[in-house]
């Protein structure tokens, strides 16, 4: 994410005040193996922060799929400074 992807109401001042909710990223990338069954592959790459550590998690099973992101999401509306 780049400062030019933050909402409106965030601005470049607003970076380091500690006040405003930090932002996650989510990303979802799908494809077909037509080789493989199932041929359904997702490869999902997230983090809390911007500039922070971030992780991936490969899969074949869409359901898995919704459960990441689902727990990425909880953590975005269930964090400590998001009250």
């Amino acid at each position: 994410m780049t400062n030019d992807d933050r909402p409106s109401e965030i601005s470049d001042d607003d970076e380091s005040d500690p006040a405003m909710p930090s932002m996650g990223t989510l990303v979802i990338r799908t494809w077909h193996e037509p080789d493989q069954r199932p041929s359904f592959r997702a490869r999902i790459t997230y983090g809390e922060e911007p500039s922070g550590e971030r992780r991936t998690v490969s899969t074949a099973d869409p359901e898995k799929v919704l459960s990441v992101v689902r727990q990425w999401l909880s953590g975005q509306t269930n964090h400590p400074d998001k009250a």
